[in-house]
């Protein structure tokens, strides 16, 4: 739990990255190029998409990406390849306590599975609600999968609720997400494709909106290579 006297007034630093199950932009797949990526944020928090598919070594990626960041993983599978777990990952700093964690299926029939991690983070600056999500690549499906994420941020209610993840979402369809709870002013920060983005497919806010203070992509020449979308870091600033 949290040594709420030790560095009590400090912000948290979020992050949400698409990794493209560690293949990059050259199309060469490197989970050690990633992990240098997450080193240089040090996030408190981190949620990844498209995590898995292959192997590292004798680790999966999330627990490849676990162990040598010395973080907990919370991992929402939505499918496997040849046994092999694939969907989104929730890293936490070990100080930061996980409770009431649940995987939401966001899956709509006939299209690929999807699903969202929900949990309250017990952390330095107080208790976070996190949900983070990938959610599909056409609009009805979408559609089911925002009114579904709505109706769970109607239970278990807290100080700050953190929304991030990959939501494949640009143009007007954007005013969508203030149905779950996204400022009526969206960023427009192009993280997607990573060589070159022209795309707002990366998403990250807190409700109340205010609490997120600072958000911004990380575009480094490691990470418009690594994969073909480029990080969101943001700032969650205490009360």
């Amino acid at each position: 739990m949290i040594d709420t006297a030790t560095d009590a007034a400090a912000p948290l630093r979020v992050m949400t990255y698409n990794i493209h199950s560690c293949v990059g932009g050259d199309r060469r797949y490197d989970p050690e190029r990633i992990l240098a990526i997450l080193r240089e944020v040090d996030a408190d928090i981190i949620a990844l998409q498209e995590v898995g598919g292959f192997m590292h070594g004798e680790l999966e990626q999330a627990h490849f990406f676990e162990h040598k960041l010395d973080m907990r993983a919370v991992i929402g599978h939505n499918r496997f390849r040849s046994n092999i777990s694939f969907g989104n990952v929730l890293l936490v700093r070990k100080d930061i306590g996980i409770e009431d964690m649940s995987l939401v299926d966001l899956s709509v029939v006939p299209f690929e599975r999807r699903g969202a991690i929900d949990c309250i983070l017990q952390t330095r600056i107080g208790p976070i609600r996190t949900i983070a999500t990938h959610l599909g690549l056409l609009v009805r499906e979408r559609r089911k999968q925002i009114e579904i994420i709505a109706n769970r941020l109607l239970e278990r209610q807290q100080p700050i609720t953190l929304i991030l993840g990959d939501f494949n979402i640009f143009g007007p369809e954007r005013r969508r997400l203030r149905l779950i709870g996204a400022p009526n002013v969206l960023p427009k920060i192009y993280s997607f494709p990573a060589r070159r983005p022209l795309m707002s497919l990366d998403r990250m806010w807190a409700i109340p909106n205010e609490r997120l203070t600072t958000l911004d992509r990380l575009r480094t020449p490691l990470s418009r290579i690594a994969s073909d979308h480029l990080p969101l870091v943001g700032i969650i600033a205490p009360s």
